[in-house]
């Protein structure tokens, strides 16, 4: 197992290295520092960010070139789509009946608020405020919906109105500030509204909490599960004895990792969800004090083959 993590290790420092060196060759005149490691989160930021700017200088005149097909804006792989702060579509070239309509009240199949979650943005006090979306949607060759992960960006047009840009794609990889973010959203909403309240969010399919096969799960300080929304038969058990594909003991290991420390990275072995043979997978965790109980927020993801991440 020492072996294992050893060669682990040595990949991602390579890979970090080699993160390093393309974010060296990006384009230096975005606003904020990227903290993506894919290439493609990367080339969707971008994309976005561009198109924001041209709202930005040219406002409504800009969709004209959104919506020539065959341009740098619109071909069979991609798209950008437009909301006003009131929730209207103002563009959406791949579904050009929503044009006009107000979908603030949108959701997806699991009763996610995408409408409302992509009206906050438009809501925050930063000009160029941002974030990701993550929702179930269907893509033009798929029978069922599939999750995609839009990126949306405020934009504050030459007269002063707010548009929202935004474009997704499905088939995303998961990037750990994703999984971060997500436990630090449990954490704060944990802190601030006690733990019947934030319990419920963690098991609600339709809240943040649940994206693709990632979900926030509560440990306490003996090792004891105490939500688990897709194994609610774990709740109230004791996991320090769990084990991986490789008899790993992964709750233990997270114990311990957080003796000393607030967070921590464990990476261990479990087979994808349909699948027999097991993949990498890395779980962030937070330890979080609430009236005096010492709680471990957590959430996981399989890693996508080569590791391109910086932990």
């Amino acid at each position: 197992m020492r072996k294992l993590a050893l060669g682990l290790g040595a990949v991602m420092a390579v890979a970090v290295v080699t993160a390093l060196m393309l974010w060296g060759r990006s384009k230096p005149d975005l606003h904020k520092p990227l903290p993506y490691l894919y290439e493609d989160t990367r080339q969707l930021v971008f994309f976005v960010e561009e198109a924001a700017r041209l709202v930005e200088k040219r406002g409504p005149e800009a969709f004209r070139e959104f919506s020539v097909r065959g341009s740098r804006w619109l071909d069979d792989s991609h798209y950008l789509f437009v909301y006003d702060i009131n929730g209207i579509c103002l563009f959406h070239p791949a579904i050009p009946e929503l044009v006009g309509r107000n979908l603030l009240d949108l959701k997806d199949m699991n009763g996610k608020p995408v409408g409302r979650w992509i009206n906050e943005i438009g809501h925050r006090p930063e000009p160029d405020a941002s974030d990701w979306v993550f929702y179930l949607w269907e893509a033009p060759t798929d029978l069922t919906p599939t999750w995609k992960n839009s990126y949306v960006r405020k934009a504050v047009g030459p007269r002063g109105k707010v548009y929202l840009v935004g474009s997704g794609v499905h088939y995303f990889k998961i990037e750990t500030i994703f999984v971060r973010q997500c436990v630090d959203r449990a954490v704060e909403l944990l802190k601030s509204q006690g733990k019947k309240i934030a319990f419920a969010h963690f098991r609600d399919r339709a809240s943040r909490f649940f994206f693709c096969d990632t979900y926030i799960y509560v440990l306490n300080d003996k090792g004891q599960c105490l939500v688990d929304p897709a194994f609610p038969n774990l709740e109230m058990r004791d996991l320090t004895q769990f084990k991986d594909a490789l008899g790993h003991q992964v709750v233990k290991e997270m114990l311990q990792r957080l003796e000393n420390h607030d967070t921590a990275w464990v990476q261990y072995m479990l087979p994808r969800p349909g699948a027999n043979l097991p993949s990498r997978k890395l779980a962030y965790l937070r330890k979080v004090k609430v009236n005096g109980e010492t709680l471990i927020i957590g959430a996981d993801f399989f890693l996508a083959t080569p590791i391109w991440m910086k932990l």
